[in-house]
């Protein structure tokens, strides 16, 4: 199923750029009918999600995506209307197509399935699991215990709201800092790929890799071919880690998890910072 998913993914952002270039190039020649005109309102808001993500506004969309449906409702209305079908039923099969595809990509390719792992749940122990650092180390999560973490599996330098999830809480560092709280980010990307998402940031969050999956296998946090198709082509690997952020407190005891069951849905930076205020500098306090 996951492999499937890594396919999708990459033939759903080809076939959206694709209908928009062609509806591009026929409107250059002569009006477009109201079959390429339900085209262009299908594939242009699917277009500009991904572009949004891209752009790295913020970190999290809403889990249905209430606004496309609507557009993509009304796109495949002008399809379905469009007087010209049977003479030229191009435009029908790229609807359907893009308006299918969405919806998959809203509820089933989004969706990482229900994650409740107990391990996982506040109030219990982080277990004991093994990380690399930078400098080709071996770490222990036990070396966490002295001081509160916050620790945040991401995908990879390939994932967008990854990258923006990581920019939000390096702009807030100082405020967790003041909580004392230090940053952990922790990815089974290869380490070159690690070293290079490092050096854009200048805070001093400590970045680890996960090598050979041992941590996430650990927490059950292991994402079968969760990297989309053909990444692997560019130095990523083909299974990723599911995205996971937990807090825990100088004692190494789990005060605060995110086991988001989709991954457009990431918890705020703000969370962080009131779980801090009312669980560690309270609970000293």
């Amino acid at each position: 199923m996951n492999k499937a998913k890594s396919v999708f993914i990459v033939v759903f952002l080809a076939l959206i750029n694709l209908s928009l270039l062609h509806v591009a190039t026929l409107s250059w020649h002569s009006p477009l009918g109201p079959g390429w005109m339900g085209v262009f309102v299908l594939a242009l808001p699917n277009f500009y999600l991904f572009v949004w993500m891209f752009m790295r506004r913020r970190a999290r969309t809403s889990r249905n995506l209430h606004l496309l449906m609507a557009t993509n409702l009304t796109g495949y209305a002008l399809v379905m209307t469009d007087p010209g079908m049977e003479s030229n039923p191009w435009p029908l099969v790229l609807g359907n197509l893009i308006f299918f595809g969405s919806i998959a990509y809203i509820f089933w390719y989004s969706n990482l399935g229900e994650r409740n792992s107990p391990e996982l749940k506040e109030g219990e122990k982080l277990p004991v699991f093994q990380l690399k650092t930078l400098e080709n180390e071996n770490f222990s999560s036990e070396q966490f215990k002295g001081s509160a973490w916050l620790l945040i599996f991401y995908r990879g330098n390939w994932c967008p709201l990854c990258m923006t999830q990581i920019g939000e809480v390096a702009a807030r560092y100082i405020d967790l800092d003041r909580f004392g709280v230090k940053v952990a980010l922790i990815s089974p990307q290869p380490e070159v790929k690690t070293k290079e998402l490092a050096s854009r940031f200048k805070v001093p969050m400590k970045f680890f890799v996960d090598a050979d999956f041992k941590a996430s296998t650990k927490l059950k946090l292991v994402h079968d071919h969760g990297v989309p198709f053909g990444l692997n082509w560019l130095g990523h690997g083909e299974d990723t880690v599911l995205p996971t952020v937990l807090m825990i407190n100088k004692h190494g005891r789990i005060v605060y998890s995110d086991q988001t069951s989709n991954y457009r849905v990431r918890p705020e930076p703000e969370q962080f910072l009131e779980v801090a205020r009312q669980k560690l500098v309270g609970a000293e306090s």
